[in-house]
């Protein structure tokens, strides 16, 4: 699957993202000054029969654990469509800049509740078969989100 039927099948909550009223991406843009701030696009595809330990893996703990690296949870869904459908988790996360993520992200990894709680959720097998990730920067018409 390519990341063009990833984006398609995503169709309705790429739109809900521009509505929610999470702190401001365009803090600094207004002005003309451009923000630092960026946003991460992150698609989970679950291996077979592990999306549900997936969601309760971020339910139960990652969301938490991000809030404590500096990665903001702007949204997450997953698909109601196929072929995304009951296999895929989408999210957004929300880093102060490129630089911060990168820095937020060798964190995370090396928290030593992550390391627990990810092996432990993998004790029957990978839960995520592929990720794909993309930053990205708000327009300077984009609502604020």
């Amino acid at each position: 699957m390519n990341r063009r039927e990833i984006l398609q099948g995503m169709g309705g909550a790429m739109m809900l993202s521009t509505t929610l009223s999470t702190a401001s991406g365009l803090e600094a843009q207004s002005g003309g000054v451009k923000s630092d701030v960026v946003y991460e696009l992150r698609v989970y595809h679950a291996n077979e029969g592990k999306l549900d330990a997936l969601l309760a893996r971020f339910r139960d703990h990652t969301v938490e654990i991000f809030k404590r690296h500096g990665m903001k949870s702007v949204a997450n869904w997953t698909p109601t469509d196929e072929p995304l459908k009951g296999r895929t988790l989408i999210y957004i996360l929300k880093h102060p800049s490129r630089e911060a993520a990168t820095a937020n992200w060798k964190a995370f990894r090396e928290d030593p509740e992550w390391v627990k709680v990810s092996t432990a959720s993998e004790v029957n097998g990978k839960l995520v078969e592929k990720v794909d990730s993309t930053y990205m920067t708000l327009t300077d018409f984009s609502p604020a989100i």
